[in-house]
């Protein structure tokens, strides 16, 4: 075969690719007043492995006390955790309070660091690692059970422990001294610290559409500002309003909650074309468009030039494709969804540590010397005051924002962050967690009614065995929180099927919630088998039965063309690189010839440059009553591909083959009240052995 044919190989396969794819529980309030427990004070039995005090100065550099072997606890200061030189002690104390056992089992020998007398904040974070013996847990005792307790002058705190189950250690890290222990905690116990953060996740979620309203202006003002020069204000804040009512922008909002952001840069160019011809008077936009530069590239003037003649003819549904697709950076968009995933769940993770939730309680309830409160002395909501004293507390939160952003800048192909852009995420933390502190003050009801709501659903889950290992298909690889938060997904998908918020008590749902009785019913029937098609077989007849709702639209429902579908290459494999004599004997019978070297490394280029790039795509459905029928993917000219497709039970596939490359297409349908959405993936066989795979999405 000649070059000049593989050229045109090539050609046709970059036209299919193109067509294709264009703290930890309580409150300082409580302190000095007797919890109600459910057992006696069990006295803590202990031999101590540090006969003497061990003593070292913490000044500059990083310095060490104890040893794993002979004391079975190691303390890491690093440098600058005092302000100046100051000794550390740690030893293991004479006399230990007492604990509850229907909360933990004490383990092994308390340990108390001190530098003098009353309670101190760590400028730095200090790590703790202390050695743990096997024989005394169960056999099969989980890593999550371990956890080190803090004694906060009234009760026993608790704080997760990072386990590596070879070396027998449990680590941690603190900013702040005290008296320290390894505990093996309850099922109970651990059921509720799940509680306690599930409650304020659930509340962070909620702070999402703040964010991504953010990540909407800006996106937008990228667009008009920087790429088409309009700088009428009024004229942004009309897209963006029109946005926020657009029903499409509550999914997208749902699929960064659910920390998707392909979902949501997939449709947003998109959506963000749509808009812009929609709310931008014809004459000034074509007037903008027509005045783009080569600035932008030759490829995205060329594009705009077009759209402009699109807007002039009145074919504004062309025009807002381009717009989209070509005037909307698409690494701006891209990094948007990123970026704003990486921020919440930062957040989220931020407030899973004790340390922050210490010092928003510190923050809500005030603390003192004479009521210590995990090292704090700070007036009732002083911000600066509980952040001056976070110490170690706030550098961590600072060093887990900035990684966050370097892995979502590294997954957009960006440069690590620069000093200047870190000392502005630095900053920005301190004020996001000001901001998250008062406004939970305002909405600590609400979670606490979370709480309540969680705390009932978990009571109905372990009266029914769901807890327990050995039942319900639960293996031993499932560890407590593991099963707790399949079962909590479980309880989400409810609630999203039914389109209700909460889960209530009773037997009968109203139009808010779901009744617990009914979450129980279902549960039951799904986790009573493994079999998936049994599985939703199950589901779908109690949704039918129970709330008349039909899970999945029919056929006919999908007919027509879609207002958004969008694919992303994810992964690609075109063989390993032909031999440099371009001999095409070995290429495949289907689709492109990769036999010579030239074009092997332009193709394998090609489709790095487009991987993870989401692209948007025309797509009309034709279907009839029975699920048979077509798919079409429609280019810019408006010219069709049409695909055979099927659907059934909620399941869309298509197939076909353009100029020689098969394309198979497979999706999952939902519908929530009038919006029918898709999820799903795509496989392109460009010959024998190459092939390029990605995922399928769109909206109706």
């Amino acid at each position: 075969m000649g070059k000049k044919n593989n050229h045109a190989r090539l050609l046709m396969l970059i036209l299919v690719i193109s067509m294709i794819t264009t703290g930890c529980g309580g409150s300082p309030s409580n302190t000095g007043v007797a919890q109600n427990k459910n057992s006696d004070l069990t006295e803590w039995s202990f031999s101590k492995d540090i006969s003497d005090p061990l003593k070292a100065t913490a000044g500059g550099d990083d310095v060490t006390i104890g040893d794993l072997d002979t004391y079975g606890v190691l303390v890491h200061i690093p440098g600058g955790t005092f302000e100046e030189p100051t000794e550390v002690t740690l030893v293991n104390p004479d006399d230990v309070p007492g604990y509850y056992q229907d909360e933990m089992d004490g383990l092994g020998a308390p340990i108390s660091i001190s530098v003098g007398e009353g309670p101190v904040r760590l400028m730095q974070p200090v790590t703790v690692t202390m050695k743990y013996n096997p024989d005394e847990l169960s056999e099969d005792y989980e890593s999550g059970a371990l956890y080190f307790g803090y004694f906060n002058e009234n009760e026993w705190q608790y704080i997760k422990a990072d386990v590596d189950r070879e070396t027998e250690t449990m680590t941690f890290t603190t900013s702040h001294f005290c008296l320290f222990s390894k505990a093996k905690l309850s099922m109970d116990e651990r059921v509720d610290q799940y509680v306690d953060n599930e409650a304020v996740a659930d509340w962070l979620k909620d702070q999402t559409n703040s964010m991504t309203d953010e990540a909407l202006n800006s996106a937008i003002e990228h667009i008009l500002i920087d790429n088409l020069k309009i700088k009428d204000k009024s004229m942004i804040g009309q897209i963006y309003n029109s946005v926020l009512e657009d029903d499409e922008w509550s999914s997208m909002v749902d699929s960064i909650k659910n920390g998707d952001p392909a979902m949501f840069n997939q449709n947003l160019q998109v959506l963000l074309g749509k808009k812009i011809v929609e709310n931008v008077p014809a004459s000034t936009l074509s007037s903008a468009l027509e005045a783009l530069t080569g600035e932008l590239g030759i490829d995205t003037v060329e594009k705009a030039s077009e759209a402009a003649g699109y807007v002039a003819e009145g074919r504004y549904k062309d025009a807002a494709k381009i717009i989209g697709e070509h005037i909307a950076d698409k690494f701006m968009i891209t990094k948007v969804g990123k970026f704003a995933v990486a921020a919440i769940e930062g957040q989220i993770q931020s407030w899973k540590s004790e340390e922050v939730e210490a010092a928003y309680q510190a923050f809500k309830n005030g603390a003192s010397s004479s009521v210590p409160w995990w090292g704090y002395q700070v007036e009732k909501e002083n911000f600066e005051d509980v952040w001056s004293q976070m110490g170690g507390a706030a550098r961590q939160l600072e060093i887990e924002a900035i990684r966050l952003q370097n892995e979502a800048r590294a997954d957009a192909g960006m440069d690590p962050l620069t000093k200047e852009e870190e000392n502005k995420i630095r900053a920005g933390v301190k004020k996001d967690l000001e901001k998250e502190f008062k406004s939970r003050i305002q909405k600590d009801a609400e979670i606490e009614k979370k709480k309540a709501e969680l705390q009932m659903i978990m009571e109905m889950y372990k009266e029914s065995g769901f807890m327990e290992k050995g039942r319900w298909g639960w293996t031993d690889s499932y560890e407590l929180e593991t099963r707790l938060d399949v079962l909590m997904h479980f309880k989400d998908k409810l609630l999203k099927d039914t389109g209700r918020k909460t889960i209530k008590s009773g037997d009968f749902h109203n139009e808010e919630a779901v009744a617990i009785e009914q979450l129980k019913t279902i549960a039951m029937g799904w986790f009573s088998t493994d079999d998936p098609d049994e599985r939703q077989k199950v589901y779908e007849e109690f949704l039918q039965s129970e709330f008349g709702i039909s899970l999945y639209p029919t056929a006919t429902e999908l007919n027509g063309v879609w207002s958004s579908a969008a694919l992303i290459i994810t992964e690609f494999d075109i063989g390993p690189p032909p031999e440099a004599s371009g001999s095409s004997e070995s290429s495949g019978e289907m689709g492109c010839d990769l036999s010579d070297i030239d074009i092997y490394n332009m193709v394998k280029a090609g489709l790095e440059e487009q991987k993870n790039q989401p692209l948007a795509v025309g797509m009309e459905v034709s279907l009839n009553a029975s699920g048979s029928g077509t798919l079409s993917i429609i280019d810019e000219e408006g010219d069709k591909s049409e695909f055979a497709a099927s659907y059934n039970n909620g399941l869309l596939s298509a197939s076909g083959v353009i100029e020689g490359t098969g394309l198979t297409m497979q999706g999952t349908i939902t519908k929530n009240n009038d919006a029918i959405a898709l999820t799903g993936s795509f496989k392109m066989d460009l010959s024998d052995q190459a092939w390029i795979k990605g995922t399928w999405t769109g909206n109706k």
